[in-house]
């Protein structure tokens, strides 16, 4: 029997459309699944970020929000670094500047991570 090929686009496009919503469940958001394992300070320029592609898929842009303060946890300064077309599985120790604002910081923080640079450079 010979389906027409109209009606054949018809099913083949509901059942698209019926399957776009379990393929978006399964895609975790890149904040619950791009990992900053430990920010660690270097001097007093300089820090070492350790992170993990976790998720399941090439990630376009991921910025991570991250704070600065003093010994007694005083918050002196925040800065973001962004990384692009990070592939899935990927890992890397990346050593990256501070802000000139931030002189004695000891501490470093993971504030939030995100894919809206935006939000991310306000």
């Amino acid at each position: 029997m010979l389906i027409p090929k109209a009606l054949k686009m018809k099913l083949l496009l509901t059942i698209l459309v019926l399957a776009l919503p379990a393929l978006a469940a399964e895609r975790p958001k890149v904040a619950d699944c791009f990992k900053v394992h430990s920010l660690t300070r270097m001097d007093d320029e300089h820090y070492w970020a350790n992170w993990t592609n976790a998720c399941p898929y090439t990630i376009d842009s991921v910025y991570v929000m991250i704070g600065f303060a003093d010994k007694s946890r005083k918050v002196l300064g925040e800065g973001v670094w962004g990384l692009h077309f990070i592939t899935q599985g990927m890992h890397r120790v990346i050593r990256f500047s501070t802000p000139s604002r931030v002189d004695g910081f000891e501490f470093v923080s993971v504030r939030k991570i995100t894919t809206d640079a935006a939000e991310a450079l306000r």
